[in-house]
């Protein structure tokens, strides 16, 4: 089965815009928990526009993360205060991520400019702690192997250009992609994730191909909720995942 974390940044966001501590994301989190997600995901921005590092603790602290039933994923960029945190609240899966100057979303994953030592050194430093490292990527043989090598447990593949080519002749292309990819990270020993801009319609033929231990889903998730609910939607999502696992 691959497991469903929901990204609750953009509530969040929302929380943030008001300032009355309302949508209150542990709400958020709970009613995703009841209705079957497997994760929760934040990525606490060093601007702070989102989630913060509060936010982190808070969940943290839900009873449901504490004993494991429930994966708490900690997104974001290597600086030393975040890799604190993750080990010091127990996470249980830090998923390091480039961050772009002035950009709204992750637009791409590790790349050879990217400093890999840093990335190394963060692996290190959440040795011996709950939180195994996955590292946002290209599908690219180059980003998975620098994934590998600085000691990380997992890859999680961008896809954000696979879901705005779906239902075109090149989101065949680009699946290809993914799969080659991920069919590399496991003879690496890595595990697969995926995510950006995966929705209901799209993500049964990903999880079809790729049969990737992780998706990691947020803004379609949130947008959906606002139609039909958020427990409903996370609903839907698992079934989307199960389709493609039939």
């Amino acid at each position: 089965m691959t497991r469903l974390s929901v990204n609750l940044n953009k509530v969040c966001l929302l929380r943030n815009s008001r300032g009355s501590g309302l949508p209150d994301p542990l709400a958020a989190a709970r009613t995703c928990i009841a209705a079957g997600a497997q994760g929760l995901t934040l990525h606490p921005r060093s601007d702070a526009r989102h989630a913060t590092l509060d936010d982190v603790i808070a969940f943290a602290r839900l009873p449901e993360v504490e004993d494991g039933r429930i994966e708490l994923n900690v997104e974001g960029d290597l600086r030393p205060e975040l890799i604190r945190l993750v080990r010091e609240v127990g996470a249980q899966q830090f998923t390091a991520v480039p961050v772009m100057p002035g950009e709204v979303t992750s637009t791409r994953g590790w790349r050879a400019y990217d400093d890999h030592a840093a990335l190394k050194d963060a692996c290190d430093a959440l040795k011996g702690s709950r939180a195994r490292v996955s590292v946002f990527c290209d599908a690219d043989r180059r980003s998975v192997e620098f994934t590998a090598r600085a000691g990380a447990a997992a890859v999680e593949f961008y896809t954000g250009d696979y879901a705005k080519a779906y239902g075109t002749p090149e989101m065949e292309r680009l699946l290809d992609e993914l799969d080659q990819a991920a069919r590399y990270a496991r003879t690496l020993g890595l595990a697969v994730h995926g995510g950006h801009d995966l929705d209901t319609v799209n993500l049964p033929a990903l999880i079809r191909r790729l049969k990737p231990e992780e998706v990691s889903i947020g803004h379609a998730i949130l947008s959906d909720a606002l139609d039909v609910g958020l427990g409903e939607t996370v609903k839907r999502y698992l079934g989307a995942i199960k389709d493609g696992l039939a």
